[in-house]
């Protein structure tokens, strides 16, 4: 396998990571078949061979758009930490791997939003109680609702933006979390 190099989030997609974050998305990469990133989620179309050029993107951002980067960088470190704080609590180990990964990809969303934002530090977000939540499937339950919120900021703001770019990252993101709703949705 050649390595890869995602347009979204400028992940290296090789032999050794291909299959990272499995629980994250319903079909698995395999060598010879790389769906989606499994980084960020973005579909194959996304990305390119290693040693083709990709053009580094300057983003000027007006502060209406940082106002909008800023809040899809919040949400997504937000949502991350309720992933990987439900993944200690849920009982189900399918469900526990699934939070896992799913986290992680949460973070990397924030880390695009963070470099189209030139964010350097990490927002201190407030820090919930999750324990609240008894049982696997009210765990779920939330995740969902977050993954719809996210698709209807992505979509919202997608189309407030005026820089071509982020608006295909917002459109590919809000698809990688409606894959993320069907996910969450399947596993209640």
């Amino acid at each position: 396998m050649g390595k890869l190099i995602c347009n979204i989030c400028g992940a290296i997609i090789d032999d050794k990571n291909y299959s990272f974050n499995k629980e994250a998305f319903p079909k698995e990469n395999t060598l010879g078949n790389i769906i989606f990133c499994p980084f960020c989620g973005a579909p194959r179309e996304y990305m390119t061979l290693e040693n083709q050029k990709i053009k580094e993107e300057k983003y000027d951002l007006n502060f209406e758009n940082l106002k909008i980067i800023d809040h899809a960088f919040k949400l997504e470190i937000f949502n991350g930490d309720f992933y990987d704080r439900a993944s200690e609590l849920a009982k189900n180990v399918q469900i526990k791997n699934m939070f896992k990964s799913l986290s992680k990809v949460e973070y990397v969303h924030a880390k695009i939003h963070s470099k189209i934002g030139k964010f350097i530090v990490k927002p201190k977000l407030k820090s919930l109680n999750y324990s609240r939540y008894k049982n696997d499937r009210e765990l779920l339950d939330i995740a969902c609702k977050r993954e719809e919120h996210a698709v209807e900021y992505y979509e919202r703001y997608g189309k407030k933006i005026d820089n071509y770019q982020i608006k295909k990252i917002f459109n590919v993101l809000a698809n990688v979390e409606k894959i993320h709703i069907g996910l969450t949705e399947k596993a209640n």
